[in-house]
């Protein structure tokens, strides 16, 4: 993995959930609507360029790789997670305004400085996105180690989530990431997943098909909001995926421009890259 392609999914994934926030909860966009620009408002008034819950628990985990020398601290993680939770640390603003049911369960029941970090629900409800939304930074602290890649993505995923198919999309996902390798041609086919849900499954697959129907970055982060639903989210996945393929270079700058935190990204990406295992 070049710098490069570690920028383009780290940032991508934050361009992804910013370019997707306003259209949260929405209707599919018509053919002539589109949204192809960082304007914000939606459900949750984000301004132009700022993201929500996806990128935030992201600066979570690639401050606490950081402050450990690239090494894997879950209680270090999991004391960010509830600092963004509790008051807003991390995110973009002095408070959480976007987190999910199990996400926030499973942080209110966590005890990070026990030995037993791992609060994820094992109910079928539980099968939510939030696990697969966030794992660009664990991925580049690991890019030369694979193995430890999908371990260390599956861990801090059974920190929220804790089904069978959290561990099975994670992982796949952890695989495709390190990677850099384009989904099986049959992947959707073979998930069997309702694309407009917001489980992770659902949001794996409607991902991935809109990185497999187009050809840029551009492309697959618009086709890939604009389904509306859990757009953040599915734009996030997308957006790593698609970073990941085609590098930071070609994010549109236009985008980069409005990004909330721009440099604070790019920056714990350069230093999680220059430490990682």
């Amino acid at each position: 993995m070049t710098l490069d392609e570690a920028l383009g999914m780290f940032v991508g994934g934050a361009v992804g959930d910013a370019l997707g926030a306003p259209l949260e909860f929405c209707a599919a966009s018509a053919a002539n609507e589109q949204l192809t620009e960082m304007v914000g408002g939606g459900v949750h008034n984000t301004a132009p360029g700022e993201w929500t819950d996806d990128t935030a628990m992201m600066m979570c985990i690639a401050d606490a790789y950081v402050g450990h020398m690239g090494n894997f601290s879950p209680a270090a993680i999991g004391r960010n997670f509830q600092s963004w939770a509790n008051y807003g640390d991390f995110g973009t603003r002095d408070h959480v305004f976007d987190i999910g049911n199990t996400t926030r369960d499973a942080l209110s029941r966590a005890k990070y400085e026990s030995k037993y970090p791992y609060t994820g629900s094992i109910a079928y409800m539980a099968n939510g996105n939030g696990s697969i939304m966030r794992l660009a930074p664990i991925i580049v602290a690991n890019h030369n180690d694979v193995a430890q890649a999908i371990g260390q993505s599956v861990a801090i995923a059974l920190m929220t989530h804790g089904t069978s198919y959290t561990v099975r999309y994670t992982s796949q996902l952890a695989i495709e990431l390190c990677m850099g390798a384009i989904a099986p041609n049959d992947v959707l086919m073979r998930i069997g997943a309702d694309k407009s849900d917001t489980s992770v499954m659902g949001c794996y697959a409607s991902a991935w098909e809109s990185v497999l129907a187009t050809s840029c970055f551009e492309d697959a982060v618009v086709h890939a909001v604009n389904k509306g639903g859990d757009a953040d989210t599915v734009g996030a996945v997308a957006g790593m995926i698609a970073g990941r393929l085609y590098g930071y270079s070609n994010i549109p700058a236009r985008w980069l421009a409005v990004l909330v935190q721009h440099d604070n990204i790019v920056d714990a990406t350069k230093q999680l890259y220059k430490g990682g295992m």
